[in-house]
């Protein structure tokens, strides 16, 4: 399921899962770069997929700055 859940950058795409007694969460860059894990809970898989995509982000505004 697809969902846009906390707030994350544009372009991004995330997805939650249940996975046994835990949640799983995906994330998509706009790059096509995949990013997964798991968390106990719904809440703590929308929090850090939302962390993931604005950790992601940053990395990106970085390395564009240095070229």
């Amino acid at each position: 399921m697809d969902e846009s859940l906390l707030p994350t950058p544009g372009g991004y795409s995330l997805s939650l899962a249940a996975s046994g007694q835990a949640w799983s969460w995906r994330l998509t860059t706009p790059e096509g770069t995949s990013l997964a894990g798991f968390a106990p809970d719904r809440t703590s898989a929308r929090r850090s997929a939302a962390f993931a995509a604005f950790t992601a982000e940053a990395l990106t505004r970085a390395r564009r700055r240095r070229v």
